[in-house]
């Protein structure tokens, strides 16, 4: 009896030092470890009662029926589902996707497993594999609600973008997609809403640096959208962005034509008193860049008696005049006003705009500059007229700088036995250099009594 009592206390003490071994190998294990450990020993547990129930099943019809069960497709599939399930709990996405994988081998329109593997799929931070899956089941099994997790999956990534500040124009393609799928409606409007809103700050600046490249594709999908869509919530957003509502705008002349179809576009979607004045200035600015891309052509070639044509012509009278008299209309400038073909500077005043070019010393690299001479000076009361010409710098370098000035004036003339007065022309070369200016005049330029003077 003794020896039977000293066996069991023997038995007792090895079973409480194997306890104490464990709870003290448990206690360095973190909680997250320890979690996992918990889950897969509930695993073990319930494989061990499956098994149990299976081999009651077995005991009870025989170990051939029990094999049949335990590999009919339904039981296999949603032993898969189970382990992928227990993987994605524990955050082991790699064998979860495997599982998955296996399980739409088993059954290829399983909603569950597209889904399933969707998730483990973001949870390794893999969007694409995800929508590819989505899609993919949805194609398959044509259930909706894949195609709505499809949807949501790229919004979210749309949303991302411009939460972090990287909005472009692939964003849009995002919001876009999942338009045309017609799912989701009002919140892929919201976030395109506010994708553009981003675009467009990062487009326009400050108005002097402005990404018309950028600007103009992404108006284009805009307007193609709403030609496609026609809803009020585009229109809206078209006719929104369709203005750079600045103070000042900068716009290279390659971007003013595709710039005023963008204004033309969305003041037929909503009319707009400000931008119908834009449209007004900019088409008044195309207009002084027609009259005189002709003579830019001469001055370029170096031929300037064609100015002697081109300023006593009404037109460029009229522009002399209107300047004078501080008509004119859209146009701004005082005195010497300058034409340049690079870009044309634009300016807001409560709603009304107006336009300049820059000048020479504002442009270092310009093709050329001609001066409109607003001067009001007058001969036997005859209005001279004045134009000139500042030709591209020669190697980058403002020095030496050359203006050629041509005038049309009523003059004094002197001939052999006396003088004359009548309307002539005068031809001036001034030059600049790092010392000073020298200027090379030439009276009654081309005519009878010409004369020549360097001073």
């Amino acid at each position: 009896m003794e020896k039977k009592r000293k066996k069991k206390h023997i038995k007792h003490v090895k079973h409480m030092k194997k306890k104490e071994l464990k709870r003290k190998k448990n206690s360095r294990l973190s909680k997250a470890q320890l979690k996992i450990k918990r889950r897969r020993a509930r695993r073990r547990i319930q494989i061990m009662g499956r098994v149990a129930v299976a081999f009651l099943v077995l005991g009870a019809v025989g170990g051939g029926a029990f094999a049949i069960i335990w590999n009919l497709p339904e039981v296999k599939l949603n032993r898969e589902l189970n382990a992928g399930d227990e993987y994605t709990q524990e955050q082991s996405y790699d064998q979860a996707v495997q599982a998955y994988g296996n399980a739409l081998e088993l059954d290829s329109t399983s909603v569950k497993a597209y889904r399933c593997m969707a998730g483990a799929y973001l949870g390794m931070q893999d969007g694409s594999h995800a929508k590819q899956v989505l899609y993919e089941g949805w194609e398959n099994t044509q259930d909706e609600s894949l195609l709505e997790y499809y949807c949501t999956v790229i919004l979210n990534e749309a949303v991302d973008e411009i939460n972090g500040g990287m909005t472009n124009l692939e964003t849009l393609d995002k919001v876009e997609s999942v338009l045309e799928q017609g799912l989701l409606r009002g919140e892929a409007l919201d976030i395109m809403g506010s994708a553009y809103r981003r675009l467009m700050e990062q487009y326009k600046g400050d108005g002097t640096a402005v990404d018309f490249a950028g600007y103009e594709e992404a108006m284009s999908r805009l307007f193609a959208l709403y030609q496609k869509e026609q809803t009020e919530e585009i229109g809206a957003m078209a006719a929104e962005h369709g203005y750079l509502d600045v103070g000042e705008l900068t716009v290279p002349a390659e971007h003013v034509d595709a710039y005023l179809d963008i204004l033309q576009q969305a003041n037929e979607i909503q009319p707009l008193d400000a931008r119908s004045d834009l449209i007004a200035c900019l088409q008044k600015e195309k207009e002084i860049q027609e009259v005189f891309a002709g003579i830019f052509q001469e001055f370029d070639a170096g031929n300037y008696e064609a100015a002697k044509e081109f300023i006593v012509t009404d037109t460029y009278k009229g522009f002399r005049d209107a300047f004078i008299a501080q008509t004119m209309e859209y146009w701004t400038g005082e005195t010497y006003i300058p034409v340049s073909r690079e870009y044309v500077k634009l300016k807001q005043d409560e709603g009304k705009w107006t336009f300049s070019f820059p000048e020479f010393s504002e442009n270092e690299a310009t093709a050329g500059v001609i001066t409109v001479w607003g001067v009001d000076m007058t001969d036997n009361d005859v209005l001279r007229t004045y134009i000139s010409y500042e030709p591209a710098m020669q190697n980058g370098a403002y020095y030496p700088h050359v203006q050629y000035v041509i005038s049309y004036m009523y003059s004094n003339l002197q001939k052999k036995n006396g003088f004359l007065y009548d309307m002539n022309y005068h031809f001036e070369t001034r030059t600049w250099t790092e010392e000073g200016m020298t200027t090379h005049m030439v009276g009654d330029w081309g005519g009878p009594y010409q004369w020549e003077k360097t001073y």
